[in-house]
């Protein structure tokens, strides 16, 4: 069995003997009633609660630290009412005494508050800008507010809430039980992308009174922090690869988005017919009388001090041709030789042009001109000489040899 010491015991008895003292705030049989029955109360301002009692009494009154009520015979309902009240821990009792039975008691529940004086936020580890894809921590400070209990700190993007915070950190040390006014800082984790460049973040205190306080809740805004991010370059996309003619203008343009704003430049083979303008965060390439030499690969690169982004276009420049392609045409010809022997021959000629055939139907003539394809004249006469010379030494011969053989002189 456990031993309870000293110290422990004596909490005990606090605690049940505070617990007996709330139980017997209030009569069994209710003979106290107080209108309203919780004020909420802003620091300075006046208030005043009614108590009324519904059974025989000697006397009522109340007790509170500050304008408290004597104890009154003969009335049936006593006022507590405070000019400006500027205690922030109060409980005031209205009471009732009857002869022979426990006394009336009825605590008004009272809640002080007050608005901060200030409210601000501010970039804990950053002054100037901040990088894409850094962490930053975002801070909120709000000064002499109360009651801590009933504050919650909302954290804005733009119109956009964000964060609500309750577990912020109490300066100097108090508790958050504290019913005076305190200070208080909460705290916001931030990655800033390209896209967050100009928003603006806001912290707001907001106390929240129930139904008896303000409605709607007491909020107070801080003045919205502006953000300034920077980022790398990033190009758009445009053509991969661009086609020009030979002779003729093509432009490459090229933009980049960045912070600070990068430098835009052009790298390629320069064939001396290449104009570059650049403004701002792009550039224009524009190539005049384009020809062979400028087909190639065009590199535009876009440098910031947060690094660099490069894309890259192919130009192709095509030829021109002055003449039409030749034109390749197979007819049937008809040839004629002028020898003395007439001589015909059909053949298949084929006829490359460079301009349009007229439109023809049926076999085309054509003479042939005569050459060494026929034998001359007096070739053929010397022929036919040799022929009869020939001839005759052939008969004389036969003729000689016949004679010879029938034995008869020549006369």
């Amino acid at each position: 069995m456990e031993v309870i010491n000293s110290d422990r015991f004596l909490l005990i008895l606090f605690v049940v003997g505070h617990q007996l003292y709330e139980s017997g705030s209030t009569a069994a049989d209710g003979c106290l009633e107080l209108h309203p029955n919780r004020v909420v109360v802003r620091h300075g301002d006046p208030v005043s609660v009614n108590c009324t009692v519904s059974t025989n009494h000697s006397g009522m009154g109340w007790t509170a630290p500050v304008d408290d009520v004597p104890n009154t015979p003969g009335v049936q309902f006593l006022t507590w009412r405070v000019e400006s009240l500027k205690i922030w821990d109060l409980g005031p009792l209205c009471f009732a005494n009857r002869p022979g039975k426990a006394q009336c008691k009825e605590r008004l529940s009272v809640t002080v508050y007050k608005p901060p004086d200030s409210v601000s936020v501010s970039s804990v580890n950053s002054t100037d800008s901040m990088v894409e894809g850094s962490q930053y921590q975002l801070k909120c400070e709000i000064q002499n507010i109360a009651p801590v209990q009933n504050l919650t700190v909302k954290w804005y993007k733009g119109d956009t809430l964000v964060h609500e915070d309750r577990d912020y950190v109490i300066e100097d040390g108090k508790s958050d039980r504290e019913k005076a006014p305190v200070s208080v800082s909460s705290t916001l984790l931030i990655t800033p992308s390209r896209a967050d460049d100009g928003a603006e973040y806001s912290c707001e205190a907001e106390l929240d009174l129930g139904p008896e306080g303000p409605q709607p809740p007491l909020a107070m805004k801080s003045t919205p922090l502006n953000i300034t991010v920077h980022y790398p370059p990033k190009i758009k996309v445009g053509q991969d690869n661009v086609t020009v003619s030979q002779g003729g203008t093509v432009s490459l343009s090229c933009s980049a988005e960045g912070k600070p704003p990068p430098q835009v430049r052009w790298s390629y083979i320069d064939a001396g017919n290449v104009r570059v303008t650049s403004s701002g965060g792009s550039s224009t390439a524009v190539i005049a009388e384009a020809s062979s030499a400028n087909e190639g690969f065009y590199n535009c690169t876009a440098t910031n001090r947060l690094g660099s982004d490069t894309a890259t276009v192919f130009v192709t420049v095509t030829r021109t041709s002055t003449s039409p392609p030749p034109d390749t045409t197979t007819v049937f010809v008809t040839v004629t030789s002028t020898n003395p022997l007439p001589d015909t021959t059909t053949a298949f000629v084929t006829v490359t042009r460079t301009s349009p055939l007229p439109d023809t139907t049926g076999p085309q003539i054509l003479t042939k001109i005569p050459g060494p394809s026929g034998p001359a004249p007096w070739i053929i006469s010397v022929l036919v000489a040799m022929v009869v010379t020939v001839a005759v030494i052939c008969i004389c011969f036969i003729y000689r040899k016949f004679i010879k053989k029938s034995g008869s002189q020549p006369v």
